[in-house]
């Protein structure tokens, strides 16, 4: 009875060494930043997965941005009042091979102006100077076996990133000066998900052999009896 307890702890040993080679495990790489996004032709690099750490499950991409754009205005209406609507965006397209990815923004601001104050400087009761502060991010997970393959290896991978900006003024009634200066960034963060193949502990293999031959001693005892 003891030797077959040390069997069925030499089994249950094993069985817990391969479950434990299989849970999933997680790294992050972190792409350059690309300042002033707009019209960029530039793209974000990273490093591809290393298939010595085990088998690649699947990839996920967070693609960011930060809305940094700055608007003027100023109305330059002598009779009235006037609210001033910016609306503010940036659309970035993350590309790779059998990858591609969007991020859409937006952010509003309402301007209350007074009549003109006769000073056409962005500034005083009429004018307004504002900046945008509005990060924003998207993320997708990927898992088919060319992609998989695609950032598996050694070195980096290139990806595509084109940045376009949107800018509109509404209510100015035809008597209002605006300035837009269009800003953003863009980044990625990409994560491995891969399962390890680890060698369970040479004293559980031990354990089992053991066990296994005992069994097959057992056996042929039963059988010539």
């Amino acid at each position: 009875m003891k030797k077959l307890t040390q069997i069925a702890l030499a089994v249950a040993a094993l069985s817990a060494a391969v479950d434990a080679s299989a849970a999933v495990q997680s790294y992050t790489v972190n792409s350059n930043v690309i300042a002033n996004a707009k019209g960029t032709t530039a793209g974000l690099d990273f490093a591809k997965f290393n298939a010595s750490l085990g088998s690649l499950q699947s990839v996920d991409v967070q693609l960011f941005s930060d809305l940094k754009t700055t608007v003027r205005v100023e109305n330059l209406s002598t009779s009235s009042a006037s609210d001033i609507t910016a609306k503010a965006g940036a659309v970035l397209t993350f590309t790779l091979t059998g990858v591609t990815q969007t991020l859409n923004q937006s952010a509003t601001k309402v301007f209350n102006m007074t009549a003109f104050d006769t000073v056409s400087d962005f500034a005083g009761t009429s004018g307004a100077v504002y900046s945008f502060n509005a990060p924003l991010t998207s993320s997708a997970s990927y898992s088919t076996a060319p992609v998989l393959s695609l950032f598996t290896g050694t070195g980096n991978l290139h990806a595509g990133l084109a940045g376009a900006p949107t800018i509109a003024f509404s209510d100015t009634a035809g008597n209002t000066r605006t300035v837009p200066t269009a800003a953003f960034n863009g980044y990625a963060k990409v994560t491995y998900n891969y399962v390890t193949t680890a060698v369970p502990e040479p004293e559980t293999y031990a354990m089992l052999l053991a066990g296994l031959g005992l069994v097959g001693v057992v056996a042929r005892r039963r059988k010539s009896a």
